[in-house]
């Protein structure tokens, strides 16, 4: 059976998705925004069949669909195509990522004196919901011959946060973050 296949009863479905963007919404008037958005997804998360219905419609091609976009809050479903790597960057806010479907290995770095530092890997399974911290600095692959399915949420307007950045695949330098290069990188590094 295909990740992404609807189940029987598709009415039965539990998740939804305006429902969940306007309980991000009420999360980010919370003392810890981002702990209370892992806890709403980790609550979805526990019938990752209702995310695949949900979203079944929209998941059989690799992107980002924001669900909700402002200053303040961005809400994606994201898709990643099988082997997929992205290359490194930052997005200089708290993020909540949240895996329904296939995996998600995020390659963690850190500063050093001398360029970024390996800082280990977390691979994130259906049910798995990570918060990111607003300096993390990562790449994102997808390791498996199938697509992945996962909900993104960060503290900000993810497309438009200025001072993100983005470090070249070869030399490894740092760059200012542009869209149009994060495809183009993503395209070489992906097998």
């Amino acid at each position: 059976m295909d990740l992404f296949s609807v189940s029987q009863n598709e009415e039965e479905a539990m998740f939804e998705p305006n429902r969940f963007v306007a309980d991000c919404r009420t999360a980010l008037h919370s003392a810890d925004p981002a702990a209370a958005i892992a806890a709403l997804l980790a609550d979805a998360l526990r019938d990752p069949q209702a995310l695949v219905d949900a979203f079944a419609r929209g998941a059989d091609k690799p992107g980002v669909v924001p669900l909700f976009r402002s200053d303040s809050l961005t809400v994606a479903h994201v898709i990643s195509a099988p082997g997929s790597r992205s290359p490194v960057h930052n997005h200089r806010m708290w993020g909540v990522i949240g895996i329904y479907a296939g995996q998600e290995d995020n390659h963690l770095y850190r500063r050093g004196a001398h360029g970024l530092i390996d800082d280990g890997l977390r691979s994130l399974r259906p049910g798995d919901v990570f918060i990111m911290d607003p300096e993390l600095i990562h790449a994102v692959a997808n390791p498996l011959a199938t697509l992945n399915g996962g909900l993104h949420v960060y503290g900000g307007d993810l497309m438009a946060r200025p001072g993100r950045s983005l470090w070249d695949p070869d030399s490894g330098a740092e760059q200012d973050y542009a869209f149009e290069r994060v495809l183009e990188y993503t395209a070489r590094l992906s097998g």
